[in-house]
């Protein structure tokens, strides 16, 4: 049975000649990193001589917040509704209370930022606040607000390779890339652990599986312990350059489309994008609400379906609202990428309606 979802695989051949890319800059306002954090790093640590307070979504991944700790910054946590849309009277008033040099804002998978959203960042923007949009689950958006100061993204979480994350600034970039060296324990533990998942794919030994994962935590575990700025690895750039990103989109979308049509929405399993409209680029995961969350997603493991939980607490002070903890307590992250097709979709389908089911059964009983 086909593993969905989970680590990248790669294979012997994408590795075996990878180009140099040092000397095939971009223009001077996007910079390529080793990790999206490494980009929030960079920026927070160029902005450190303003007022060091940043006001940062309360939804929102561990590797954001741990950038601003490190350096020391204020960090304010402002809410997010069930829509996964920012909470713009509350914006609102927190940027005229603190005064920050700094706002973060996520569009959540693959959703541009509302028309009032916008409306927002303009306000922030004109009390002088840089802004920075982190576009991670929406990276094939074409979308570029001219005012916005920062664009960030990670790309290792989108394609085969074990780094690369990006910055894109309105003006020149002083990133000192030449001097950045690459995260080659990371990206060396991360090849491995994606090398060793190529093989598992071939050959169904799950042994092999079980190191593949082992090695990958020990790799996250690495970078757990510091956020020092590297530049994206020669292998990486080689194999992005490769990729067909249009089929990528293509892919994402029809699957999203898929399990939007033929999932159950009710109670207990609620689509966060309720409207097909809002999805605008190709969606990182297909996000949902989950009642009974551990019990689904083991049920989906059982199966070789792998359900990530974007994202785990790691800070308390995030939880700032009853609404925040709805989400963190019952988002679920389904697969949607180019590594699967509609059989793929159908079997998460089949698996979710059986799940219910049985829950079904056992409540009549």
């Amino acid at each position: 049975m086909k593993d969905i979802g989970s680590i990248f695989p790669l294979y012997s051949d994408q590795v075996s000649y990878p180009s140099s890319h040092l000397s095939e800059k971009m223009d001077n306002r996007i910079v390529l990193f080793s990790l999206c954090r490494e980009a929030i790093f960079s920026i927070a640590e160029t902005l450190s001589s303003s007022n060091k307070t940043v006001l940062l979504p309360a939804y929102t991944c561990d590797t954001v917040i741990t950038p601003f700790k490190e350096l020391g910054w204020s960090c304010v946590y402002y809410p997010i509704d069930r829509n996964l849309r920012i909470g713009i009277n509350e914006v609102r008033r927190l940027t005229e209370q603190y005064n920050p040099s700094l706002l973060l804002v996520h569009p959540f998978y693959g959703m541009d930022l509302s028309s009032d959203e916008e409306e927002l960042l303009l306000f922030v923007h004109r009390r002088s606040c840089k802004i920075i949009v982190d576009i991670t689950q929406c990276i094939f958006t074409t979308k570029r607000i001219d005012f916005i100061d920062f664009y960030v993204g990670s790309y290792r979480k989108w394609f085969p390779i074990p780094d690369g994350g990006f910055l894109e600034a309105k003006e020149f970039y002083d990133s000192n890339i030449e001097r950045m060296s690459e995260n080659s324990d990371f990206v060396s533990l991360q090849t491995d652990s994606m090398l060793l998942r190529g093989i598992y794919y071939d050959t169904g030994n799950e042994l092999i599986k079980s190191v593949s994962r082992r090695i990958n935590a020990k790799a996250a575990e690495l970078i757990d312990h510091s956020v020092k700025p590297h530049g994206i690895s020669t292998l990486s750039y080689s194999i992005l350059a490769t990729e067909n990103k249009e089929e990528n989109q293509k892919t994402r979308l029809a699957n999203f489309q898929y399990l939007y049509e033929k999932l159950p929405q009710n109670d207990e399993f609620c689509f966060i994008c309720r409207d097909l409209k809002c999805i605008s680029s190709a969606p990182l995961y297909f996000p949902v609400f989950v009642k009974e969350r551990t019990r689904l997603q083991r049920e989906l493991a059982a199966h070789k379906i792998y359900a990530p939980v974007l994202w785990p607490v790691v800070y308390e002070d995030v939880l700032i609202n009853d609404t925040i903890r709805f989400i963190y307590d019952h988002i679920l992250a389904i697969p949607i990428d180019q590594r699967y097709d509609s059989d793929d979709m159908n079997r998460i389908v089949s698996i979710v309606n059986r799940f219910y089911l049985s829950v079904s059964n056992s409540g009549q009983e």
